[in-house]
Parts: C-alpha cells; sequence; structure tokens
C-alpha cells in the first residue's frame, strides 16, 4: 500500500484508520505499479540480479522458458516476456496492489519480488527527495540569503565601532547633552555670582576670576556643541550612520526571522506530503510449485485428442455413408 501523511479536513468514518497513518494515496500506487512492470524496473532488476538467467529452463523448453519461440534475445522481446511473469493487480475497495512474480524455482521468485519491492520504495523515495527539494529548497536558500545578509549587516557595524572607537553613539551624545547642561548650569550659577558682586561691590577682587571662569564655561559649552554639529566628524553625523546600521541589522534580523518561520511552515507541508510504501504481506517462499499443472493439463490434452478424434471419426463414417449411397 502506498500511503500518504496528509490528513483530510474531514475525516469522516475512516478517522481512525487516518490518525493511525493509514490514509491511502491511490494515484501513487498506481505510479509505483507502473513502475515495477516498466522498462526501468527491469533495468533495476538487472543491475541486482542475473534475471535472464532466472528464466532459462531446459533446452528442450522452448515454449515456456527464456529464449522461446515467442521471445528472442532482444531486449524489447525479454522485457515482454518479463510483463507475462510478473503482474500487479490493484484493488480499489482496499487500496492495496498484489505483486505476483512466476519463476521456475521459489527462491528466485521471491528474489525478484523482494527486488522490485525495494525498487518500488526507491522510486518513492526518489519522489519524497523530489518533494523536499522542491519545496523546502526555496525556503533554505531564502534562510541562508538571510542569514548572510544579517552576518554583513553585523560585520558593517562592528566595522563602524572600531573606526569610531564608539559602542554607542547614541550614549556618547547622551552623556555629552548632560555635561553641557552642567556646564551650562555652571556657567548661570557664575554670571549669577558676577551679577552679585558687581552689586555690593563694583571693584571687588574675585569679579575678574569670576569672569575669566565664565569666559571658560562659555568656550567649552562652545565646543562641546560644536563637537556635535561638526559637519566631518560630528557626533551627530555618527549618530546617523549608526542609527542605520542598526536599522539595517534589525530589519536582517526580521527578515531571518520570517524566512525561518516560512522554512518551517514549508517543511510541515511537505511532510504532509510524503508517501510511504507499506508492506502489508511480505514476499512468501512458495513449498510447493503452482505450475505446470500437470494432471489438469494431461487431462485436457486427452480430452482435445478423444473430442478431435471423436470428430474425425463422425466426419469420416459421414463421408464413407455418403459414397455407399452413391
Amino acid at each position: 500500500m502506498v500511503r500518504s501523511a496528509q490528513r483530510p479536513d474531514s475525516l469522516g468514518g475512516l478517522s481512525f484508520l487516518v490518525q493511525l497513518g493509514l490514509q491511502r494515496s491511490q494515484d501513487d500506487s498506481f505510479i509505483v505499479e507502473d513502475f515495477m512492470l516498466s522498462r526501468d524496473a527491469v533495468r533495476d532488476l538487472q543491475k541486482h540480479l542475473p534475471l535472464r538467467d532466472m528464466f532459462r529452463t531446459d533446452p528442450l523448453d522452448f515454449i515456456a522458458g527464456y529464449p522461446s519461440l515467442l521471445y528472442g534475445l532482444r531486449e524489447e522481446r525479454f522485457y515482454k516476456y518479463f510483463q507475462t511473469m510478473v503482474s500487479v493487480v490493484h484493488t480499489d475497495k482496499t487500496g492495496i496492489s498484489t505483486l505476483k512474480v512466476r519463476a521456475f524455482s521459489a527462491e528466485n521468485a521471491k528474489k525478484i519480488a523482494d527486488t522490485l519491492l525495494q525498487a518500488g520504495e526507491g522510486l518513492v523515495n526518489r519522489l519524497n527527495e523530489r518533494l523536499l527539494r522542491d519545496a523546502v529548497g526555496r525556503a533554505e536558500a531564502e534562510v541562508m540569503e538571510a542569514q548572510n545578509r544579517v552576518i554583513a549587516a553585523q560585520a558593517t557595524l562592528t566595522a563602524f565601532r572600531n573606526k569610531e572607537l564608539l559602542i554607542d553613539p547614541t550614549s556618547n551624545a547622551v552623556a555629552l547633552a548632560e555635561l553641557i547642561a552642567k556646564l551650562s548650569g555652571e556657567l548661570a550659577s557664575t554670571r549669577a555670582q558676577i551679577a552679585e558682586a558687581r552689586m555690593n561691590a563694583s571693584t571687588g577682587p574675585q569679579i575678574p576670576i569670576l569672569e575669566r571662569k565664565a569666559i571658560a564655561l562659555d568656550e567649552q559649552i562652545a565646543s562641546e556643541r560644536a563637537r556635535v554639529a561638526r559637519s566631518s566628524d560630528g557626533l551627530a553625523d555618527r549618530i546617523a550612520t549608526y542609527e542605520r546600521l542598526v536599522l539595517e541589522r534589525e530589519f536582517a534580523n526580521k527578515m531571518l526571522g520570517t524566512n525561518e518561520a516560512d522554512l518551517v511552515r514549508a517543511k510541515a507541508e511537505a511532510a504532509k506530503q510524503l508517501l510511504y510504501l507499506e508492506s502489508i504481506v511480505e514476499p512468501n517462499l512458495a513449498d510447493y510449485s503452482t505450475q505446470p499443472k500437470r494432471l489438469r493439463s494431461v487431462l485436457t490434452v486427452l480430452g482435445a485428442n478423444l473430442l478431435l478424434v471423436l470428430i474425425a471419426w463422425l466426419v469420416f463414417t459421414g463421408i464413407r455413408e455418403h459414397g455407399a449411397r452413391h
């Protein structure tokens, strides 16, 4: 029986059998049956077995054995002879296919049947490999491409950090903003002290000191702000470049996650369509021959000869009586 792992939407009365994985795949059964009777099957058998020698019998048997009066030495004639010795019968009601092999010894018949079943299983495996390659191969390629994109984005980000000697320019910008705010607060405090000193004593000795401090604070604030706004190596440009690289890495990671989910779904869908060749009954080694039916053949030949003799006698008697009248 050739079965598939796919589960139908409506199980109906066969739900128990389907849950056991016994859903029939009738169309694929016909594929395996046609293969077992094909020229490819004959070639596979010839690779593993001395197939022609297995069908050779006594030289005097020029009717049943191979080669014979009807089947010559050509490959096409041997293929026709093979089809007379092997049959595959499919039962629609049960979905079971029955393989029958005739040979001139029980051992040879069993060897041919076993090898044919192995060849049929090999065909099913090749169909499954093609299915997986077609259904999953594209998804795996997309996952690989997404992985390479993530690796490239991370490498670019690492190269930027090594070049700029910055792990996270955004954190540096926050620290710089806090420093500017602190300096601005200190500058405001210094100017307030200058104003207070001038109100108390316009020529106090601390006024020049406070003014120099205010000028230094103002220059430092301007310098720190210039670090952010410089066009060549300013922190703002570094932050923009860094955020773009981080965004590219995030996009690559999201694409990788999406492709990996698609790969899982593709594998699940492919697994539902996989085929399995189940041997319900293994080939049996016959303990007695079913052919030739000697007694029946002898009686058939004897009855036919007696009938021919009787017909000939009746014809002869009729002719003689007809001649006697004339």
